[in-house]
């Protein structure tokens, strides 16, 4: 009886950590502002994961908020106390002002831990190229997530919130809640504006909409709501 009594005494915590789903693997800091940046130059920031707990833990992935940002660990395996170096790196083509990434690592029993990077990008007047939101690390954000989705609501938020603003506020690029043009409308969302900010989203210029899914998304934007609250726009998207 009494055996029984202390192994369920030593259980209560494990099952505790595993319900809370917070691993003992935390990010030092959980918050880093990266400060400015010029568009197309590369920005690398260090973090430590430091292991909190009482026993070995492994770092068994590491992922980030989007495909600009790479993230990796000197060491995947940390004893009780010991830490290791984490080092970011993000691509900031195509990307302008406030933006925010995050990074998460997974244990080996599943526990997760978060942190946050910010940076403002600014305009590089000297940057010549030619990539966009379609080409190399930006199509898994930008191309990729249309893919399967039909309606208005999940185009929306898979394509276009992280730079129009969630509730289509504007953000880095321009307020989109109140128009209602829609043949103006569409023939900028199919065919871009021209710049690399806002290449054409239809499948017949290389972009990721079938004829169906844009009229989906142009619907939804159309019916968004005119007297959308400013405020949101000081509000970076949480990339997701």
């Amino acid at each position: 009886m009494r055996l029984t009594v202390l192994l369920c005494s030593l259980l209560v915590p494990l099952v505790a950590v595993a319900a809370d789903g917070m691993s003992a693997l935390r990010f030092e800091p959980t918050r880093l502002d990266l400060g400015d940046a010029l568009e197309g130059r590369a920005v690398q920031a260090t973090l430590r994961v430091r292991n909190v707990g009482d026993a070995m833990g492994e770092i068994v992935a590491l992922t980030a908020s989007c495909g600009c940002t790479r993230v990796w660990a000197e060491s995947r395996l940390l004893m009780p106390g010991e830490f290791t170096r984490v080092h970011v790196l993000i691509d900031t083509t195509a990307k302008r002002g406030s933006t925010r990434k995050w990074i998460e690592l997974t244990d080996a029993k599943g526990g997760k831990a978060r942190a946050w990077l910010t940076l403002n990008v600014r305009a590089n007047p000297h940057l010549t190229t030619n990539k966009g939101l379609f080409t190399g690390a930006c199509r898994r954000c930008h191309f990729d997530p249309a893919q399967g989705k039909r309606s208005g609501a999940a185009l929306y938020r898979a394509l276009c919130a992280m730079c129009h603003g969630a509730h289509g506020e504007g953000r880095y690029a321009p307020r989109l809640a109140g128009i209602r043009d829609r043949a103006w409308l569409r023939a900028r969302i199919a065919q871009g504006t021209g710049s690399r900010y806002m290449p054409g989203f239809s499948r017949a210029v290389g972009g990721p909409l079938d004829d169906t899914q844009l009229d989906a998304l142009l619907g939804w934007i159309l019916a968004l709501d005119a007297g959308v609250d400013s405020r949101y726009k000081s509000q970076p998207v949480e990339e997701e």
